[in-house]
């Protein structure tokens, strides 16, 4: 069809990529898997190195189908950056692993995450936010991670807890060294920390415990850093079919927009598993 990309080329790129310890921390039903802030990373490290002009900094029609375990022990994956590069200068980058049946000896190709880098899929500027007027909900960062969001230490860093409004989410984020270095899009805790005050606002006004399963855009305006803290601003879109939308804002100092997240999506991938505890729900709505 007229306007349409065409794909001009596909490279698959093999990936060995270090497990750091913090990892065990991110665990989905006791097993540890990989977040998808850190699946972001690998392919934009990878897609970078192999075409240094593409702008990973700006990705788009996000997709985290599958979570890719970690076993304990295991200290690297073998991966694959499957990358199909388009005509109008976009790349699609997807995470792919392999894994054989003993019994049967078939190999079967699992997708883990989809992402499209290019300045072509939007320009979000940065924003001023309003805070409501009325008193928010707060829950305090201990709440928060032994009832709410149970991920180990590593992961604890949602500073001050998280307050709650109808319209809006307010959070202090930080960025741990965690005896690891800053990737090319730079700390990836604050943004995963934002996504827990996510699920925290979901479990009180949509009822879901939710996990990121994609997004519309993330543009990175600048990197966030190793022992820093930054401010998160989440605003609520619509609820959907087992979860919700929202958009998310990190800022630094002087109210920087560090990073955007537009469209993010959040559902239960639990299959109906996990509930909310009654306390947290809003009973008004």
């Amino acid at each position: 069809m007229e306007g349409l990309s065409k794909i001009k080329e596909r490279i698959r790129l093999l990936l060995n990529f270090k497990v750091p310890p913090y990892l065990m921390d991110h665990q989905f039903q006791g097993r540890a898997v990989l977040p998808a802030v850190e699946a972001m990373e690998v392919l934009a490290a990878s897609t970078q190195a192999h075409l240094p002009e593409t702008p990973v900094n700006a990705m788009g029609n996000a997709r985290f189908d599958k979570f890719l375990p970690i076993e304990n022990g295991v200290n690297e994956i073998r991966a694959f950056n499957d990358l199909e590069i388009q005509d109008d200068g976009r790349v699609v980058s997807k995470l792919l692993t392999k894994t054989q049946s003993k019994k049967a000896k078939i190999t079967r190709t699992k997708e883990h995450a989809v992402l499209c880098f290019g300045d072509g899929l939007g320009k979000p500027s940065p924003r001023r936010f309003h805070m409501p007027k009325t008193t928010g909900y707060h829950v305090p960062s201990e709440t928060v991670y032994e009832r709410l969001v149970p991920f180990g230490p590593a992961y604890h860093n949602l500073r001050e807890g998280v307050t709650l409004w109808e319209e809006m989410v307010t959070a202090t984020v930080y960025a741990p060294e965690n005896g690891g270095t800053d990737g090319i899009l730079g700390s990836p805790f604050p943004l995963d920390a934002a996504f827990h005050a996510a699920c925290v606002w979901g479990q009180r006004y949509a009822g879901v415990v939710g996990f990121p399963v994609g997004f519309g855009i993330r543009k990175v305006f600048s990197v966030t850093k190793a022992k820093n803290t930054y401010q998160a601003v989440l605003l609520p879109k619509k609820l959907v079919l087992n979860g919700f939308l929202l958009d998310v804002w990190i800022t630094g100092r002087g109210g920087t927009a560090k990073e955007v997240v537009l469209g993010l999506v959040m559902k239960d991938v639990s299959g109906g598993r996990k509930k909310p505890p009654p306390w947290i729900l809003n009973q008004t709505i």
